[in-house]
């Protein structure tokens, strides 16, 4: 009990120290802000307006994929853009709902609705998104901040080109003018081409204008989104597109619906979570991604933790207003720097803008062609498909498998079941890579004091009566018995040619030791034990040393657990052996005699 009561202060304390920390950030911007000239913020004034231009239309755009009301969208750029600026540390990332977070949103409440039928769809997706929230939360308390890095990148672009590919498929329809009720698509693919001749040409001419128009854009600095949802708002108080079947998004409703909490008492709580862990996890790799590497390129290292922070906190507030999942966009982020953010000053703007727009320009947006949306959504996301970002596994033929399978699951299985097959890939391809079984035999090379793999180099002697080896990969249960298997099998090699009376194995690719492998260790030692031969582990680092010696085996005395080199380890051997073969030798622990 009083172990789990530090560790609940310990959290605590960690949160606190974050919150802490986004407090005096926030304050620091502030005093910045009132203390330097406005033409200092240009650049950051600049970038804002740019940004908020396909922020709106996107949000709007994005509660569509998630089957979600517009104001779902218009919550969560609110909350997004308020978080991050008094949390984040990033001045580039723009946090917002996102295409891919949208999709797996819907595809989330859609599972559970079918588990649950009295459920409210808003409901569920106002829970799942507060989960995420959570989930962000808990993994700064528990100090993930690298956690998107155990998904390995092929399977994150991988997963992206399945996403991207998929929403493309699903805004077709909107695109085209066409109703299409199933949610399946391939099944769409095929109902598209079924209904190509009686579809509403008028509705397609304006998606596919205003396609053409985003994708020959050549001026990247201003948000081709902003011009085509002007160019096309315009264009509804001229022609009657209305009347022509073109849909348009209708007046927004800034009344958000009461949440149906008593639909949750018989939810799927287990498939809610899992669900929102999914969709934590998607968030936070594209927003991790998309964070540090922009600010890589101009050598600037975000908190994760507090960035963590930031996150769980837009998320929580999005999803208790009722708004989707929120996350750092790679569009919206990489426009910010593109547009010459400096600060995340160009985030508070484009968050004044974004309240200006929907005081005062709402009746506008109402007017936004439904087409337009999918126009937009598909420029946005098109990107995720270029091959470019996978060509290099080809070109080095490393990790393709994972890249084709992490697609194809994405793109055959659906999003949820894609995800959860490529972090199962992610996993794999970790255990796989460290569990491969590297031993190097080491031999003195000439004229030095190194122990270098003879296999790479070729003056080298070796030491009588002695077998010097390295694990050349970190032991842990997965490889820890195939690994120590390999060293009996060299050594019983070795054998058969010369006499083995040491054994010497470096540990410096180790930094700790499992049970397994504590066990493997003496379990070698004893074996080698019994048929007269020592043994030896040198270059050990302290918490393996501390387990070993913990163990207090009597085949893994203290005196055979050395911190030092395998040159020093060598000596004491010999020492131990043969003292009249070497001059230079000293008790382990004790202090060196100084030379004269």
């Amino acid at each position: 009990m009083q172990s789990i009561n530090v560790n609940l202060a310990l959290m605590r304390r960690k949160l606190a120290s974050s919150v802490q920390d986004a407090r005096q950030s926030f304050a620091q911007s502030v005093e910045q802000v009132r203390t330097t000239p406005l033409s200092a913020y240009q650049a950051d004034f600049a970038a804002g307006l740019a940004v908020v231009g396909i922020l709106v239309p996107e949000a709007v755009a994005y509660a569509g994929i998630a089957h979600m009301p517009p104001l779902a969208g218009l919550i969560a750029l609110f909350f997004g853009l308020l978080a991050y600026m008094v949390i984040g540390t990033s001045p580039y990332a723009i946090v917002s709902a996102t295409s891919s977070s949208a999709m797996v949103l819907a595809v989330a409440v859609s599972t559970l609705s079918a588990v649950q039928i009295n459920a409210h769809p808003e409901t569920l997706a106002a829970v799942l998104v507060m989960m995420v929230g959570f989930w962000f939360i808990l993994a700064r308390i528990l100090n993930f901040g690298q956690a998107a890095n155990f998904v390995a990148k092929p399977v994150l672009r991988g997963v992206t080109m399945g996403l991207s590919l998929t929403i493309i498929i699903m805004q077709l329809p909107k695109l085209l003018g066409m109703h299409i009720v199933t949610r399946n698509p391939w099944e769409r693919v095929l109902a598209i081409l079924q209904m190509v001749r009686s579809m509403n040409w008028a509705a397609a001419g304006v998606g596919l204008v205003s396609l053409a128009v985003l994708f020959a854009w050549r001026w990247p600095k201003q948000p081709a989104s902003l011009w085509v949802v002007v160019a096309s708002i315009a264009v509804t108080y001229v022609l009657p597109l209305e009347s022509w079947g073109v849909e348009l998004v209708g007046n927004i409703n800034l009344q958000r619906s009461a949440l149906s909490i008593e639909s949750l008492y018989d939810a799927d709580w287990m498939g809610a979570i899992q669900m929102s862990a999914a969709l934590c996890l998607m968030v936070y790799a594209e927003s991790y991604s998309s964070i540090h590497s922009t600010a890589a390129r101009h050598g600037l290292h975000p908190n994760s933790n507090r960035d963590l922070v930031a996150l769980g906190t837009a998320n929580l507030l999005s999803g208790f207003f009722g708004g989707l999942s929120v996350g750092a966009g790679f569009s919206a982020t990489s426009l910010n720097e593109q547009a010459g953010a400096k600060s995340r000053l160009a985030g508070a703007v484009a968050l004044a803008l974004f309240v200006l727009i929907v005081i005062f320009l709402m009746p506008f947006i109402s007017k936004i062609p439904e087409p337009v949306l999918g126009a937009i959504v598909i420029k946005a996301v098109s990107h995720g498909l270029s091959p470019k970002p996978l060509k290099t596994y080809f070109v080095w033929k490393r990790d393709r498998l994972l890249v084709v399978a992490s697609f194809l699951s994405v793109a055959f299985l659906g999003v949820l079941n894609g995800l959860l097959v490529s972090v199962v890939l992610s996993v794999a391809q970790v255990l796989i890579s460290s569990a491969k079984v590297h031993v190097s035999e080491l031999r003195k090379l000439n004229g030095s004091h190194s122990y270098v793999n003879v296999k790479l180099f070729n003056d080298t002697t070796p030491t009588e009566g002695m077998m010097i080896l390295r694990l050349d990969q970190p032991m842990f249960f997965a490889n820890a018995e195939p690994s120590l298997r390999r060293v009996a099998d060299m050594i019983e090699a070795r054998r058969k040619d010369a006499a083995v009376s040491h054994v010497i194995l470096s540990m410096e690719e180790t930094p700790d030791l499992d049970g397994t492998s504590i066990e493997s260790l003496i379990f070698l030692a004893h074996n080698l034990n019994s048929r007269g031969i020592g043994l030896s582990l040198c270059r050990l680092h302290r918490r393996a040393r501390i387990g070993l010696m913990n163990a207090a085996s009597p085949y893994l005395m203290p005196s055979q657990l050395s911190y030092l080199s395998v040159d020093r380890a060598v000596k004491d051997a010999l020492a131990k052996e043969r003292p009249d073969r070497v001059r230079d030798t000293y008790t382990p622990g004790a202090r060196r005699p100084l030379q004269a």
